[in-house]
């Protein structure tokens, strides 16, 4: 046989030889990291009150196993994916703000969540039709409310307006605000407004944006506050205190339907039943 044929023969074996050898190297890995002793055997959550534990841990599951043959286990205690899970169940179940996996031991088989959930703050109503879902501090809505929570009972403000609608397959516009955030650039400033105008007696339920510039709060009082975003809260407050204790307004609150102050040094205002006046402010 001539020298350069045998070098090729060689070389073949070698090739053959390095192939078997990764082949069994990869199959003996594969079985390995299917091993019960590295495989999550059950799945401990903590920290879940009103999203079920048993949601939770189903959605891990299909995280961990999703039925598919994979050559390295998904569900082995070294090769799960940890961030995976956790923004999943973030995604998955708007009512967790942040879920973490938590290792009990280096060859624990014990998968460790630990979730924290939202607290309700407010609620974001629809303006016709009465359905009402929970919000957070950050303007997060993340769940229908359910009259049976005595949690969900003592929200401080009911908000309304500026969520995204979606049209459905009969081209039907449709509603649904969870997963959104109630006007996210403005709310810490509206929120403040509410604030300065519960510590001035006013004691406001909550406000419905009416387009991208204006919103109107609703006052336990009995009328209306119509405002615009940008304006300085603690002067909104003054400039309705000037308003109400104008010889015009005066021991009239209980029969004001709204005070308009978006516009400068103008004020309009409405007594129910009657026309709505315009004046310059006190």
């Amino acid at each position: 046989m001539p020298l350069r044929a045998r070098r090729r023969r060689r070389y073949a074996l070698i090739a053959f030889a390095a192939l078997i050898l990764i082949v069994v190297a990869v199959y003996g890995v594969s079985f390995i990291s299917y091993l019960p002793r590295y495989t999550i055997q059950s799945i401990s959550i903590e920290g879940a009150r009103e999203v079920p534990e048993e949601l939770i841990r189903r959605y891990t599951e299909t995280i961990l196993n999703d039925g598919s043959y994979t050559i390295l286990s998904r569900e082995n205690i070294f090769l799960y994916s940890r961030t995976e899970i956790e923004k999943g169940l973030e995604s998955f179940l708007p009512r967790i703000e942040s879920a973490h996996v938590v290792a009990q031991s280096v060859l624990s088989t014990d998968l460790h969540i630990v979730v924290e959930e939202r607290e309700p703050y407010a609620l974001w109503c629809l303006v016709e039709g009465g359905a009402c879902y929970l919000m957070d501090k950050n303007g997060f809505i993340f769940s229908a409310m359910a009259s049976s929570s005595p949690g969900e009972r003592t929200t401080q403000y009911i908000f309304g307006g500026s969520i995204l609608s979606s049209t459905d397959s009969t081209g039907s516009q449709q509603v649904n605000p969870i997963g959104q955030k109630f006007i996210p650039a403005h709310l810490p400033g509206l929120l403040s407004l509410l604030e300065i105008l519960g510590q001035s007696g006013f004691e406001p339920k909550g406000a419905v944006v009416d387009n991208d510039q204006d919103f109107f709060v609703s006052l336990r009082k009995g009328f209306t506050l119509k405002a615009s975003f940008g304006q300085d809260t603690n002067t909104l407050t003054k400039n309705l205190e000037l308003v109400l204790s104008s010889d015009a307004l005066r021991g009239k609150e209980k029969s004001i339907e709204y005070i308009d102050l978006r516009f400068g040094n103008r004020v309009y205002y409405k007594l129910k039943g009657e026309a709505e006046v315009s004046n310059t402010r006190p």
